[in-house]
């Protein structure tokens, strides 16, 4: 695969020598080990909301990424659940969700996400995300920066931030495995041209697979245009909450993105987030874009710190 090949694979999902598996990673089916206990499933405007967890505590919301659903952050719920009151959310065009029609599906999102938080009176939500989730939660901030207590980024956004023109034909490079592909073929072309670039464990790779086949490519193109075409930087300085990007490293991978190590990439992270006035970064060695199903132990860890930062 060359370089060029490489990096737009990866810029793709920031909406990644293969191993047999990575110790303790959990494929995204088996990881809450028992059914999650939905109180209700509702919509508002395009999103599905899935209601688990503790009635009255703190809210949080997660936000999957592209191709995702809820099922990514399973066996993050099921640990929170006991104590925070969670919202799911899924996007049109993906885990079986209808797609739906027009643009600007980014700022469509963000104004569903403020009925949300206004109609189940919800007292500054945890705002968590991760790729195209991530982005979407760091957007929502920027915009709602009174509405959040706490706003956590798996890889979400992008620290480079190029000219509306350089952007959009990066975004168009992108897309292009992806237009037009059959809804029958999208598994195969998700394997063959992405998962296995941005999820170490093969077992992990036959579960998101699996489950990734339930979305639209074209949804999958929609979303990509959308979050691409967006430079976050210059309304980062108005989250003035606490903001965490957690960010993964793979030294077999990153490289071809422009990384040559972690300091690297921590330095590029770093250089981004802190335009945010509480903006950090926490990186995670030895860990692929799904870095959840990577390194579980460590992403949980990482994760339940960021949460108690919240204001």
């Amino acid at each position: 695969m060359t370089r060029a090949r490489t990096s737009i694979l990866f810029a793709a999902i920031a909406a990644t020598t293969l191993t047999a598996g990575a110790a303790g990673a959990v494929p995204p089916s088996d990881a809450a080990g028992t059914p999650l206990r939905v109180h209700e499933t509702f919509h508002v405007g395009m999103l599905r909301v899935d209601h688990v967890g503790a009635e009255g505590g703190t809210p949080i919301i997660f936000i999957p990424a592209l191709f995702c659903g809820p099922w990514q952050w399973q066996r993050e719920i099921a640990a929170l659940s006991d104590r925070y009151d969670i919202y799911a959310l899924t996007l049109p065009g993906f885990d079986g969700e209808p797609a739906v029609a027009g643009g600007d599906l980014m700022n469509r999102a963000v104004a569903d996400l403020s009925r949300l938080i206004a109609a189940r009176h919800l007292d500054r939500p945890i705002v968590v995300g991760h790729s195209l989730g991530g982005t979407l939660a760091v957007l929502f901030a920027e915009g709602h920066p009174r509405d959040v207590r706490n706003v956590i980024a798996v890889e979400g956004g992008h620290p480079v931030a190029p000219t509306p023109e350089a952007r959009r034909r990066h975004v168009e490079a992108a897309v292009a495995p992806y237009v037009g592909i059959d809804r029958a073929d999208f598994a195969s072309v998700l394997r063959a041209h992405v998962l296995q670039y941005l999820i170490t464990s093969k077992a992990s790779v036959d579960s998101v697979e699996r489950l990734a086949a339930r979305s639209d490519p074209a949804a999958v193109v929609q979303w990509m245009r959308d979050a691409l075409l967006l430079d976050l930087t210059p309304g980062l300085r108005n989250i003035g909450v606490p903001f965490t990007e957690i960010v993964p490293f793979d030294s077999t991978i990153d490289p071809y993105r422009g990384y040559a190590s972690l300091a690297a990439k921590r330095a590029a992270y770093t250089r981004w987030v802190e335009h945010a006035p509480e903006g950090t970064v926490i990186m995670i060695d030895g860990a692929r874009h799904f870095v959840m199903l990577d390194r579980p132990d460590e992403f949980d860890r990482v994760l339940y710190e960021a949460i108690a930062r919240s204001s």
